[in-house]
């Protein structure tokens, strides 16, 4: 498993922060393969571009958290 450089007690506690990633991820995935409605191009590219742009976000916020999470263990002990 690829840690990023953190501990556990971080990966726990950001755990809440990547499920939401995961299922990004899946229904993105899913979607892409089944194409189930057959959208034009000019929506798959917005409907996609929203959803990978809400995943780096989240992705970008939830390391700079766990980060700041190893800090304040790392301050602590």
């Amino acid at each position: 498993m690829v840690s990023l450089g953190l501990s556990r007690e971080s990966l726990r506690d950001i755990s809440g922060n990547l499920v939401p990633l995961v299922i990004l991820a899946f229904f993105g995935l899913w979607f892409a393969l089944e194409a189930p409605w057959g959208w034009p191009p000019l929506s798959i590219v917005l409907v996609y571009g929203l959803v990978i742009s809400l995943g780096a976000v989240l992705f970008g916020v939830t390391y700079v958290t766990a980060l700041a999470f190893d800090a304040a263990d790392a301050e602590r002990e």
